[in-house]
């Protein structure tokens, strides 16, 4: 029987965007509200490529990139986007919560709407893990976000601290204000980012 909380971290990342995605989405009977946001994912590396998601209603639709831009536009390599989807990697913690599923990714759900409507521009999130591994996650929100030559905030955090946060133990303004979740950049992009993600860590 198909899983449709979340693909198998193997999946080709084409298989992921054109098939996986759409056939979630219907099977598990979301429905996109209205103004739900078009979201551009770039993933770099081998079997990489750029897709523009689209939901509205009942249906999510995923194509090549449009000359629209898009209102917010996610960039990742392959590895990372597999790290995400909980292959292991050594070196990171786990980084999904258990009931997580990749269908966050497409913020779709009416609760999400009016934040990202209010954030505009790109950010960079970096998790340190050991040995020097860095996974990264590079997100524009709005014209001025998805047009910008590079993030203009970079937000870092450490395996250990991400690990509270994921897991709810420790508040993402808390991480924040003990000088463990360390901003660079515009703090007022990053706060606004920090008050989506506490949202949504909120709603388990």
């Amino acid at each position: 029987m198909q899983n449709w909380d979340r693909p198998p971290p193997d999946i080709e990342v084409a298989e992921l965007f054109e098939r996986w995605l759409p056939g979630a989405f219907a099977a598990t009977g979301q429905h996109a509200p209205a103004g739900a946001p078009v979201v551009r994912a770039t993933i770099s590396g081998a079997g990489g490529g750029t897709w523009d998601v689209r939901a509205d209603a009942t249906t999510l639709t995923v194509g090549p990139p449009a000359k629209d831009r898009p209102d917010i536009w996610i960039r990742q390599s392959v590895h990372d986007l597999r790290v995400a989807l909980g292959a292991p990697d050594a070196d990171l913690p786990v980084l999904a919560p258990a009931e997580w599923s990749a269908r966050d990714m497409l913020f779709a759900d009416p609760r999400d709407v009016d934040l990202v409507r209010q954030i505009s521009g790109r950010l960079l999130f970096e998790l340190e893990g050991r040995r020097r591994r860095r996974w990264a996650l590079d997100v524009g929100f709005g014209a001025a976000g998805v047009s910008a030559g590079r993030p203009r905030t970079t937000l870092r955090i450490d395996g250990a601290t991400f690990e509270g946060v994921r897991s709810g133990t420790i508040p993402p303004m808390q991480a924040l204000l003990d000088g463990r979740l360390k901003i660079e950049g515009d703090r007022a992009l990053a706060m606004q980012v920090l008050l989506l993600v506490g949202s949504r860590l909120g709603r388990r």
